[in-house]
């Protein structure tokens, strides 16, 4: 199973980016998708039983999308705020495996208050949406 997280606020313009991404890619029997405002220990269980986890989330600045390989980290005290890297280890920990995972990030520079995406991250965010669409359908070459 491949298991997408989104993560931002939606109320921070560009931050939300992660779950914009999230709202537009299908759930089935092998894709979960998740939208987060904050990764929390709940998740933890999901990540250990999947196969693939891709955590997508804003990254201040310009520049392209980036993918980076990622793998568990330190393990933070579970009343703390967790980073991809902390829920992998997190995962290790308590179920013995952590899944192979990616952190994709997608340029932002708008993190004021406010609803929507400004120009340059939408039109990164809908390339990405396309991307991950192919790839999680099969269609990708």
């Amino acid at each position: 199973m491949i298991l997408v997280i989104g993560l931002g606020h939606p109320l921070r313009r560009d931050d939300g980016v992660g779950l914009w991404v999230a709202g537009r890619l299908p759930s089935t029997d092998e894709v979960k998708v998740l939208g987060a405002q904050d990764l929390t220990p709940e998740l933890i269980p999901q990540v250990a039983v999947a196969d693939l986890v891709i955590f997508v989330d804003a990254r201040p600045g310009a520049g392209p999308v980036r993918w980076e390989r990622i793998r568990p980290g330190d393990r933070p005290a579970l009343a703390h705020a967790f980073t991809p890297r902390g829920i992998l280890a997190w995962a290790e920990a308590l179920f013995g495996r952590a899944p192979e995972a990616w952190l994709v990030t997608i340029p932002a520079r708008d993190f004021s208050l406010g609803e929507g995406l400004s120009p340059r991250t939408r039109r990164a965010a809908e390339a990405l949406v396309g991307r991950l669409r192919a790839y999680l359908t099969g269609e990708a070459s």
